[in-house]
């Protein structure tokens, strides 16, 4: 009784592991692409859709998901370029912090330029 009762353990156990990576590959590529992460929300969704085919006994090999997959991921990678192309040009567009030149009549201390703009930011 012991060999079967293993076995059976084993065997749920393998389902219930099964259906877990389901669930969490869906809850991944939900969750990274809420927060922009398109490449991962692209392969946690690959997985996500393998495990569901899994459970239907659709994939009968790499063939069946690859094409699927390449699409997915190259979506992924465009919108993520996109994400930084946008991000490259907002940075591009903010103004960059003009030098500083001190004053003409500086001797090399700087102390006295401090005190003189200080005395005249005063008045």
């Amino acid at each position: 009784m012991w060999p079967v009762a293993i076995f059976l353990m084993l065997v749920v156990a393998f389902y219930w592991g099964a259906f877990y990576i389901s669930v969490i590959a869906w809850l991944n590529a939900v969750g990274h692409l809420l927060r922009g992460n398109f490449i991962r929300s692209a392969l946690w969704f690959n997985v996500g859709v393998f495990m569901l085919l899994w459970w239907y006994s659709k994939p009968h090999g790499w063939d069946d998901i690859l094409p699927m997959a390449y699409v997915t991921v190259g979506l992924g990678v465009l919108a993520t370029f996109v994400r930084w192309r946008k991000k490259q040009q907002a940075m591009q567009t903010i103004p960059t912090m003009p030098v500083w030149t001190p004053p003409a009549d500086t001797t090399g201390n700087i102390a006295p330029i401090i005190e003189l703009e200080y005395k005249r930011l005063r008045n």
